[in-house]
């Protein structure tokens, strides 16, 4: 199968496996009968992200049942009938120093941080690579736009997922 759909591209700190834990509760409200790579779901208290090979990408993919797994295997990443389709999330742990010589383009509700660290040096040591790969390019489809924003409301722990 030819890839399809939309990467939206992040680089994120060591918070990504709690933070896939709520973003997989968030798709198990949308759908119920949620599948991950296509095994049902187990609860969000015992998922566990996969460690991926040190060679490769760890992969997640979501969709809504055994009906959009096979969706999926015929059009790939793209938006059925209902106006929704399934998505993956590609990761890569990495370890080594990250620099990045100026941060910019914060969004945040706390004017405080933005004053704090806009224009500021990055430096990691671990972190993560992530592809969110939807069915559409999010600034045009509410769907894809909807799923991006789980992903990046998942990152704040103090939002009840």
């Amino acid at each position: 199968m030819d890839l399809t759909g939309h990467s939206t591209d992040f680089t994120v700190d060591a918070s990504l496996p709690e933070a896939m834990r709520r973003f997989v509760a968030r798709a198990r409200r949308r759908w119920p009968r949620l599948l991950l790579s296509g095994e049902p779901a187990a609860h969000e208290a015992d998922w566990r992200l996969p460690e991926p090979d040190d060679h490769y990408s760890g992969i997640v993919t979501f969709s809504s049942g055994p009906e959009m797994d096979d969706f999926w295997e015929e059009n790939g990443y793209a938006l059925d009938d209902s106006g929704q389709g399934p998505f993956a999330v590609f990761y890569r742990r990495r370890t080594g120093p990250l620099h990045a010589t100026t941060i910019s383009g914060i969004r945040t509700d706390d004017p405080g941080v933005v004053q704090a660290v806009e224009g500021t040096c990055l430096l990691m040591a671990e972190y993560y690579t992530v592809s969110l790969l939807t069915p559409e390019d999010p600034a045009a489809d509410p769907f894809s736009a909807a799923v991006v924003d789980d992903l990046v409301g998942s990152f704040d722990a103090s939002v009840k997922s």
